[in-house]
């Protein structure tokens, strides 16, 4: 790729990145119904134009960010399932690792804007097709495997895995939701979630 190119390239991905934080900051605070092109615009200090330029719509922005927020999510469980040890080893290394991007502002926000996406019947019917089509993989999912294992093992408490799953992600959902309404809400051990997990 010549220079030129390659600069023009950077430049519209750093571009597209600023309006992609403006907006998350947007939404977070909106809600997808009432957030307005407008308003993400003035919070990227962009002109209105430039934002159309880049994406059509809020939708297709809010999708955007719901499938960022889906990557980074299941990215940190794939990652969990690769690393060495037992299921119950690999599930906290999992949960040490959400709770230290919860000191991300970016992270935070990223969750409330899949709970926006999950609870909400204003999103884009891209994003219910993504959450909940056939294709769809949610987080508890992806975790159970993990979980199954364990209770195979031993290690994991033996109660439904769904249920077990189910209550993990409300505890991360409920720690998420604390440290945007207060910045500087202590996040817990990883060792004290596990608690939920294991069977001895």
């Amino acid at each position: 790729m010549p220079r030129q190119e390659q600069q023009n390239k950077q430049i519209r991905d750093e571009r597209k990145e600023q309006i992609l934080r403006a907006a998350l900051q947007v939404f977070a605070r909106r809600g997808m119904v009432a957030a307005k092109i407008s308003d993400i615009a003035k919070e990227a200090a962009l002109s209105h134009g430039l934002v159309y330029h880049y994406f059509k719509s809020k939708e297709e922005i809010f999708t955007t960010l719901v499938k960022k927020a889906s990557d980074r999510s299941m990215g940190v469980i794939y990652d969990a399932k690769q690393q060495r040890g037992t299921p119950l080893e690999k599930l906290e290394w999992m949960t040490e690792k959400i709770l230290e991007g919860m000191e991300s502002s970016e992270n935070t926000l990223l969750f409330l804007i899949m709970m926006q996406a999950s609870t909400s019947d204003a999103v884009p019917e891209e994003v219910k097709d993504f959450l909940t089509g056939e294709e769809a993989i949610s987080p508890v999912k992806a975790t159970l495997p993990l979980i199954m294992e364990g209770q195979e093992e031993g290690d994991i408490v033996q109660t439904n895995p769904v249920t077990l799953a189910i209550t993990f992600y409300a505890f991360i959902q409920g720690l998420a939701i604390n440290k945007i309404q207060w910045s500087d809400c202590p996040i817990p051990d990883a060792k004290l979630v596990m608690k939920v997990f294991r069977s001895y």
